[in-house]
């Protein structure tokens, strides 16, 4: 294949486009909002979310490939954070581009076939339908039947992707090595995010790793991840089994299926820490358009669907085993612990991660009243500077695991598992369990034998139930803790908002 070709100019045109919706919105957000109050400010404020994603979907749209998986990422960002996370209209807008992005003709879909077999669509399947099931940043989805009567799903990549990006990261990698916040250079994130956009770009790739989760996950009857199919596949086409679902978070399509939401959230919770905590390796684009749900063909329970694995991260066993004693030491609220490890991730900012991972971890990160007027206020911690943060986010890349990806993961299940009103405290019961049983090497399948034997086995599941324990009386702490609190959050709510406040519910 020949080196794609970067045309700056062609880039640069792209970047302004987007800069200058940037530039415009900021005006408005400034401008429109002077002088308002209460309900008036909070109206005008919703009316300038909504025009201005409705804006930036339409560039999404119109430069596709990098700024289409932007818009996704921004979409899925909640992370089960509401309005305080991504005001709900960018969400509503910039969602429908996790399936429903801009699609390649069908004469070009062909050229594609054509270059990459040999054949035609209607030589190398017994059928092929012409419009797409779905489209997305790089690819887009085509029902086809084999000539052995199987029915696929047939991945396409988009033409002239590879130049495309070429361009856009000549830009990026330029603009990054001149901005420099602080002083710090952070130009190593474009060059990460090209490196993993590349991978995605290889669907030999998402081919392997596609077989190596079916085999991970074959013990799990409420995951299903469709077949691969590698003689009706290449580096721009993917053909697959064809699975019928649901997008896992639609809850009036599930209640259609006879599914309990909070069933396939708990198949979704458990499955998602499974795979970090046991294997380490970190699906790196759980949004709504990758995750779908059906009732099993058999038992009709709820099921899980799991699609588009270009992208994973993974943890060498070491990180993955500090995560999960970092995790444990956080349900158990143990301090010194909680420094140790969270210094590890997070170097001087090892109090506030915790409180990425859960609110709830609060407890035992020595975190007061200062930190705390100092989120209110937007401004950085005392004693902390912006190279503190730079150091964090290098740190979170350096060691040979992504763990910025890996965060970004987490964010992604869990606003998944907040569209499905999945109470906290069961999502931290599952990231319990599952960095318990990650430690102790356990092999997850039924009736499978622990390394170490039935003492070791009975051991596990003592430390089970005792991080279950412990989640609970951490839900019983929060509940205590917001009631004595309720004087304090009134002190630091402010007069007028975008928003009003959201405390972690103790559920």
């Amino acid at each position: 294949m020949a080196a794609p070709q970067a045309d700056f100019a062609f880039g640069m045109g792209r970047a302004m486009r987007a800069m200058a919706l940037f530039t415009s919105a900021k005006t408005e957000y400034e401008t429109s909002l002077e002088g308002l109050e209460g309900e008036e400010y909070n109206t005008k404020l919703r009316e300038i979310h909504q025009r201005t994603a409705e804006k930036a979907l339409e560039v999404a749209k119109e430069n596709k490939g990098i700024y289409i998986k932007a818009a996704q990422f921004i979409a899925a960002l909640q992370g089960g954070a509401g309005d305080h996370g991504i005001p709900k209209e960018y969400v509503n807008v910039l969602q429908a581009l996790c399936d429903h992005a801009p699609q390649t003709t069908f004469e070009e879909v062909e050229q594609v076939l054509v270059t990459e077999f040999g054949k035609g669509s209607s030589q190398k399947f017994r059928s092929f339908d012409k419009e797409p099931l779905a489209a997305a940043s790089l690819a887009q989805v085509h029902r086809a039947v084999t000539h052995e009567g199987v029915e696929v799903a047939v991945k396409v990549q988009h033409p002239g992707l590879w130049d495309m990006m070429a361009s856009d990261f000549g830009v990026f990698t330029t603009m990054a090595a001149s901005m420099k916040p602080g002083g710090f250079d952070l130009s190593w994130l474009v060059q990460d995010f090209q490196v993993s956009l590349t991978a995605e770009l290889d669907f030999k790739i998402e081919a392997s790793n596609a077989i190596k989760v079916a085999e991970m996950l074959k013990h799990r009857s409420r995951v299903k991840v469709p077949t691969v199919y590698p003689e009706l596949s290449t580096t721009k086409v993917l053909t697959m089994e064809f699975v019928k679902g649901v997008r896992v978070n639609d809850l009036t399509a599930l209640k259609e299926l006879g599914l309990h939401p909070l069933h396939v959230a708990d198949t979704l919770s458990r499955t998602f820490a499974e795979m970090a905590l046991c294997h380490g390796f970190v699906h790196g684009d759980p949004h709504a358009g990758n995750v779908y749900a059906r009732a099993h063909p058999e038992t009709k329970e709820a099921q899980i669907i799991i699609m588009d694995h270009g992208l994973y991260h993974t943890m060498d066993d070491a990180v993955r085993l500090n995560f999960c004693s970092l995790l444990v030491s956080c349900i158990l609220r143990r301090s010194r612990q909680m420094q140790v490890l969270g210094e590890k991730f997070a170097g001087q900012l090892y109090r506030y991660f915790p409180l990425i991972l859960s609110p709830w971890f609060i407890f035992g990160t020595k975190i007061g009243y200062a930190e705390l007027l100092a989120a209110k206020d937007g401004r950085l911690p005392p004693g902390v500077e912006l190279k503190d943060v730079g150091d964090f986010l290098v740190g979170l890349h350096d060691g040979g695991t992504n763990f910025l990806g890996v965060l970004h993961s987490i964010g992604y299940t869990r606003g998944l598992l907040n569209d499905l009103q999945w109470p906290e405290r069961r999502r931290i019961k599952a990231l319990g369990e599952f960095a318990v049983r990650g430690k102790a090497d356990k092999q997850l399948h039924p009736g499978g034998e622990s390394k170490a034997g039935a003492m070791s086995r009975l051991w596990l599941a003592f430390s089970v139930m005792w991080v279950v324990l412990q989640t609970d009386l951490l839900a019983l702490q929060l509940t205590v803790l917001l009631f004595l609190s309720k004087p304090f959050n009134q002190h630091l709510q402010p007069a007028v908002s975008s928003s009003s406040s959201v405390a972690p519910s103790p559920d």
